[in-house]
């Protein structure tokens, strides 16, 4: 292998860019705003930020898919015996049911990918609502027409 500087052709890279400063934050549920960062429209992965005030909590839901969560800023739980803090990350299995809990002192901003939807249940485990990558981007669309933004392509790759 060769590392000499200036030896090697080069490539144009496969990767696309997102300054989230750009892009808002998006009431979502009571107490939860979100910021998307990409939505893959062909495997229906959810990729964003979600920030959330001190109490809140977030109606049980299931996930089809995996779920990677990295915890920026905050606390949160969903009283297993673990606490997620500002630096942890957690990974949902597929086929995982829950309902976290914030429990910092202040807002709690999560970085998380997910791999599918989210189907939000009641307590007898029913289905009642169902959000995925279509109707998240119809969400930031509403709320840019509504603030009077320019919404940003985040499907695009």
């Amino acid at each position: 292998m060769n590392n000499a500087v200036g030896t090697h052709p080069v490539h144009k890279a496969l990767a696309s860019h997102t300054d989230p400063k750009n892009l808002p934050w998006v009431p979502w549920a009571a107490g939860h705003f979100i910021k998307l960062i990409k939505l893959n429209p062909i495997t229906g992965q959810i990729i964003l930020f979600i920030r959330s005030v001190p109490g809140a909590a977030l109606q049980m839901h299931f996930h089809p898919g995996t779920v990677v969560v990295y915890t920026v800023q905050g606390a949160w739980t969903y009283d297993e015996g673990w606490v997620s803090e500002a630096g942890d990350v957690v990974f949902e299995v597929a086929g995982s049911t829950h309902s976290p809990r914030m429990v910092g002192k202040e807002d709690t901003i999560v970085f998380a990918v997910i791999e599918g939807a989210l189907g939000f249940v009641d307590d007898a485990g029913s289905t009642i609502a169902t959000e995925n990558w279509q109707t998240f981007l119809k969400r930031y669309h509403d709320h840019c027409a509504e603030k009077g933004l320019t919404p940003v392509d985040i499907t695009k790759f």
